[in-house]
């Protein structure tokens, strides 16, 4: 009798201690309520929402292992779609995406009405960029639960992407209106106005997101100085710190407190972030594939169009030796396709294979790169605009190497193996600087098309410049001007009377710009009317001007890279600082190999005292300018075949260490004629 009393109150029991489980997590007693189910599942261990009780405590508390283990527990005792999404939310913690869909699908085909599970595999989805299936799951998420947040911050972001922005800002600003901390849709909603150039509306986001790089930026865009310090240093901060989202390393770059291995730190942390699923995924190449005849180069970028990328190398495609390299061309943007494209004849012309990869997804171009089987997969991108760092973390090639147009490392050694440099803008000392291991050509890394027009130049009054004075000039994105940069120019302006400074009109933002950056020169006692801003011009017509140009003022922490290019095959002189960065190395490895490292100082004082000098001797500058002219086809910085063959010779041997495990490899020097 004893016996049948105590079972028909067992269950009683296990209803209260349920209920008391529930009630504690609730309240955030993780501890109470995980003892609770415990001691339920002591008596009743087929009872399934215990066993998923206790997932969803681990879930909290970020113990995602012990999660995943008591959530398929209840899910083997009884399949509900709440345990499988949440299933997904963990398995997605643990880097195990596909495991993660298919939770969620699950989930999906038990109740299809599930609004987290619709949002949370759209976000899968959209991650892949397929893009079709998870606008429609966002949209459904959002039928379901009209005011659900994230799923509108969510739907926003992939329209963002293919460019809808009227909808965007409304499901944006729909989100805000809902969840004033959002900090994903402040974000999505400051990128959108930038695409749109409202950048003055953008700041306010970007600052309501807490994005300090993107803030800086657009700062910097607008010469909007007068917070810049507290930004930069509020950035600086964060990543110090590991707090906050990481966001893209390109914006610090120009930040003058940046040190080499934060910068490497803060590109772990957005590879991380923004590749983690990938990088939890088997590589898709181990093994190097077999070598017969030409090595296969396989070309990544979104920059085969009209862009700085292909103004440096399109000579270096041209030039390849069909039987050392056979080149494959992969884009990953719909740009390089344009009609208006004035490269295309040349690409087109090569003996090259082209691979259109824009409409794939990471997932599907990772696979066409695998079947192509390139010996080394050449990355052009990095980190910089339409950059698809996804597809190196698949590993679709067993040798990558990130090479021109990114100026630092990727800080993740599953993005690439190597990296190209050279003895200037990447010495061995700086080796714990990279995550890759360095490969170093003789000479500049950087290459150039010697086919580039030099036209004669206009007149000074056509190009807008004054019949007298001397022209300082400096053609970089506003971007990368400091206000402590720009108190060298104006102290230099303020000692050479009549001189002017040549800048290039900003294209986006340009009439705040120019006011906000006349207004600095006149509260540094310069006459606003000294700046004089140069509207953008085809290539040709652009170096023809530049050669008005009397002495070209570089930037710091990073330096002109094409543009200083530009102003030595223009035959003007440039004074650069270098630093510890590669971006602020780069002026330098270019003036060196032009036999013009007496123009590479490291302080701003040395620039400041450079500069002057030289704009107080005119006979100095004019022996300058014609050591400069007689270098221009002389020296190894123009002589397109010369770095074809070196940059040849370097892919060889960076395919010769292919077997070499990746902790053994040691950096590859190049010299003129061989190895060191």
């Amino acid at each position: 009798m004893q016996n049948r009393t105590h079972q028909a109150k067992a269950p009683n029991a296990a209803a209260v201690l349920y209920t008391e489980s529930v009630a504690a997590y609730q309240k955030g007693d993780y501890r109470t309520a995980q003892a609770r189910c415990q001691a339920l599942l002591a008596t009743q261990p087929n009872h399934a929402r215990a066993w998923h009780l206790l997932g969803i405590c681990c879930m909290t508390t970020q113990h995602y292992v012990e999660a995943e283990g008591y959530i398929r527990r209840a899910l083997a005792l009884q399949h509900d779609a709440e345990s499988y999404t949440n299933l997904g939310i963990t398995l997605v913690q643990l880097k195990r995406a596909d495991e993660a869909i298919a939770a969620y699908r699950a989930s999906l085909a038990l109740n299809p009405n599930n609004a987290k599970s619709c949002s949370n595999l759209a976000n899968l989805l959209h991650r892949r960029w397929e893009r079709q299936e998870a606008e429609a799951l966002y949209r459904q998420a959002i039928a379901l639960e009209p005011n659900y947040a994230t799923a509108l911050a969510n739907l926003a972001t992939l329209l963002v992407n293919r460019r809808a922005y009227a909808e965007a800002e409304a499901l944006l600003r729909r989100c805000l209106a809902l969840a004033p901390s959002h900090l994903n849709a402040a974000r999505t909603l400051a990128t959108l106005l930038e695409k749109s150039e409202r950048s003055v509306e953008a700041a306010l986001f970007h600052e309501r997101g807490r994005q300090w790089g993107a803030l800086g930026a657009n700062l910097r865009k607008r010469a909007a100085w007068q917070h810049l310090a507290a930004v930069d240093a509020a950035h600086i901060a964060d990543l110090e710190a590991e707090h906050n989202t990481p966001e893209g390393p390109w914006p610090l770059l120009n930040i003058p407190a940046l040190t080499p291995m934060l910068l490497k730190q803060a590109s772990r942390l957005f590879a991380e972030e923004e590749c983690g699923e990938a990088l939890a995924l088997a590589p898709l190449v181990n093994a190097a594939p077999a070598h017969q005849g030409p090595l296969k180069i396989g070309y990544l970028s979104a920059d085969f169009y009209d862009h700085a990328t292909m103004h440096l190398l399109a000579g270096v495609l041209e030039a390849h030796d069909p039987a050392k390299v056979d080149v494959h061309l992969l884009s990953i943007t719909a740009s390089s396709t344009k009609d208006s494209n004035r490269y295309a004849p040349r690409l087109s012309a090569l003996a090259a294979a082209w691979h259109d990869l824009s409409a794939d997804t990471d997932a599907q171009a990772s696979a066409r790169i695998a079947a192509i089987a390139p010996h080394l997969l050449i990355d052009l991108k990095g980190y910089t605009t339409d950059a698809r760092p996804n597809i190196l973390a698949r590993r679709p090639a067993a040798l990558i190497v990130s090479w021109l147009g990114y100026p630092g490392t990727l800080g993740h050694e599953r993005l690439a193996d190597y990296l190209i440099g050279d003895p200037v803008v990447t010495p061995l000392e700086h080796t714990a600087h990279f995550s890759e291991t360095l490969a170093l050509l003789p000479h500049c890394y950087q290459p150039n098309d010697r086919s580039r027009p030099r036209q004669p130049p206009p007149s000074r009054s056509d190009a807008g410049l004054p019949e007298t004075g001397l022209v300082f000039c400096c053609f970089n994105q506003f971007i990368k001007i400091n206000p402590s940069t720009f108190d060298l120019w104006c102290r230099l302006l303020a000692a050479i009377p009549g001189s002017v400074l040549w800048l290039l009109d900003p294209q986006i933002d340009g009439e705040e710009a120019k006011a906000n950056l006349k207004r600095e020169a006149e509260q540094r006692g310069i006459a606003s009317d000294r700046l004089i801003f140069a509207a953008r011009k085809p290539q040709a017509a652009h170096l023809a001007r530049l050669q008005l140009a009397d002495l070209a003022l570089d930037t710091f922490p990073c330096n002109s890279h094409t543009t200083a290019s530009d102003a030595l095959w223009a035959g003007v002189p440039l004074v650069t600082r270098i630093g510890d960065t590669f971006a602020s190395r780069v002026a330098a490895s270019l003036l060196t190999t032009h036999g013009c490292a007496d123009l590479v100082v490291a302080t701003d004082a040395a620039y400041f005292k450079l500069v002057l000098a030289l704009a107080r001797a005119p006979e100095k500058l004019q022996a300058l300018r014609e050591r400069l002219a007689a270098a221009r086809l002389n020296t190894p910085l123009f002589d397109t075949t010369r770095f074809t063959r070196d940059l040849e010779r370097l892919y060889e041997n960076i395919w010769q260490q292919r077997e070499v495990p990746r902790h053994e490899r040691r950096p590859i020097v190049l010299r003129p004629g061989g190895l060191a």
